[in-house]
């Protein structure tokens, strides 16, 4: 039990947002902009085994370059990746960049762009770049679907063996850069970034109580994700509103405390209609949720009222 809860605190402390202001989001796809010898929010992704490096002594343009290159072992794909925030309002969205390759064979190099949830992928897997080439432009372009998309993520990748430069990547909207496109009306949630680089919260100081109350905690956290109407409707930022209300709980003297806090942080949440009769279930339905823990938690009386009225919204 305390290793489970101990789990939970951690995916607390580690919950993050793929979230960047929009400066962050068109400084850096020249890799110019290093910290600690790495590229300024790039990652990485990918399995077989890979050399990810900055290159100071080759570039397209500026002083830098991102290279991939594949070392003795298992050759599969690997990819540097940066994300952008899906805030833009325009038809077509468009990747360029230039890639440099040596002795690239059993698969290829290249941009690749990816649009979530499941809106627009292109890894240039059709026409990627092969053997050894000098500096060349190429090219992505993909729908771009504002009402839909939620994370915009770009870069360069090898699949097989060899050696690739990546440098100089652009993203524009409808022709425009980023810093000129049209901007999208964001939700409540969307607007909310007082979290953005922290959950502010450093260390949790463990007993069985304190364990309880976080379990708790993580329950309530989780049903209401995915049962209150408003949160539904993006009106609030979930993992933010956690970072909220956490310091609340980790202090709580009590059990009856904690649910005291839990009632009026779902109070809180604002009105909602509740259906006056709750629909049978259907047949067909294999697996339903287990929220037999509402009432069998002994929480107190109000907080299981209130999180029962959630259930019926």
């Amino acid at each position: 039990m305390r290793r489970i809860s101990v789990l939970i605190i951690t995916c607390f402390l580690a919950i993050t947002t793929s979230g960047q202001t929009v400066e962050n989001s068109i400084i850096n796809l020249d890799f110019e902009i290093l910290e600690n010898g790495k590229a300024k929010d790039w990652k990485d992704f990918g399995k077989g085994d890979y050399n990810l490096e900055i290159d100071t002594t080759i570039s397209q343009s500026g002083k830098n370059s991102a290279v991939i290159e594949f070392e003795e072992g298992t050759p599969n794909f690997k990819a540097w990746a940066y994300n952008i925030p899906a805030i833009y309002q325009g038809e077509k969205i468009k990747l360029t960049g230039y890639i440099k390759t040596e002795n690239v064979t059993d698969g290829y190099a290249g941009l690749w762009m990816r649009i979530d949830p499941s809106v627009g992928f292109d890894n240039m897997n059709k026409r990627g770049v092969k053997g050894t080439t000098d500096w060349n432009k190429y090219e992505i372009e993909l729908d771009l679907n504002p009402s839909k998309a939620k994370q915009i993520v770009v870069g360069g990748l090898l699949v097989g063996k060899g050696k690739m430069w990546i440098d100089n990547l652009d993203v524009t909207i409808d022709g425009k850069k980023l810093d000129k496109a049209s901007l999208k009306e964001l939700s409540k949630a969307e607007k909310d970034t007082e979290f953005n680089d922290s959950s502010k919260i450093n260390a949790i100081e463990l007993n069985d109580q304190k364990i309880e109350d976080l379990k708790t905690l993580g329950l309530v956290w989780g049903f209401l994700k995915y049962y209150h109407p408003n949160i539904a409707l993006g009106n609030y930022n979930w993992d933010f509103e956690l970072f909220r209300v956490l310091p609340k709980i980790i202090d709580s003297k009590n059990a009856k405390e904690r649910d005291e806090y839990l009632t009026n942080w779902i109070n809180n949440l604002g009105k909602y209609e509740i259906i006056a009769k709750v629909k049978n279930e259907k047949a067909d339905i294999k697996i339903k949720p287990d929220l037999d823990w509402i009432t069998n938690s002994n929480l107190t009386k109000n907080l299981t009222s209130e999180l029962t009225k959630v259930m019926n919204a």
